[in-house]
């Protein structure tokens, strides 16, 4: 099943166990676990996450518990591992975590920037220098798992640069007259 960007995680995780098992179910009728890390010791089972449902205390419907195992997404694999987001002068980290999510179709709410500030640029360089940010699924995600590395580019000005101008740095100098 395709994640829908317009649910979070839980309720994407919910459709999918609905829609495996044939049922109707919504969160306000159980209680869903945190998503745990799940590696089969055979190796037969290559799914990497598992939660467990259970009724909820009291319920006069439902009894008991259930896990259920299934996928998520690694963010890495999702974004690519060379991906360039262009910033502009204004761009803040949920500027570029927004764009990110809807330029790669990811759930923003699943996601977090691990910095908590831009990068400054060095004036003295050419526009376009890149800077590293680290873009990681949230803890608790039901959606992804993983981290990945975007590089964010200098936004470009317009104005030039005397390095660009005058880039023989090495003058000959002065010479006598004769």
């Amino acid at each position: 099943m395709q994640l829908d960007i317009l649910k979070s995680g839980q309720e994407n995780f919910l459709l999918l166990a609905n829609t495996a098992n044939s049922q109707t179910l919504t969160a306000s009728q159980m209680t869903i676990g945190a998503p745990q890390v799940f590696d089969d010791p055979e190796d037969t089972n290559l799914r990497n996450t598992q939660v467990t449902i259970s009724a909820l205390p009291g319920s006069t419907e439902f009894k008991g518990a259930q896990t259920l195992r299934y996928t998520r997404l690694d963010v890495a694999a999702l974004v690519g591992a060379s991906y360039e987001f262009q910033t502009t002068a204004e761009s803040t980290i949920a500027d570029v975590l927004a764009g990110v999510a809807a330029a790669k179709g990811l759930i923003a709410a699943d996601l977090e920037i691990t910095e908590t500030e831009m990068p400054t640029w060095d004036d003295g360089t050419v526009d376009g220098e890149t800077a590293p940010l680290t873009l990681k699924a949230k803890a608790g995600s039901y959606a992804y798992i993983g981290t990945v590395t975007i590089n964010v580019i200098e936004p470009v000005d317009g104005r030039e640069r005397f390095a660009d101008l005058y880039a023989v740095q090495d003058l000959d100098g002065f010479e006598a007259q004769a």
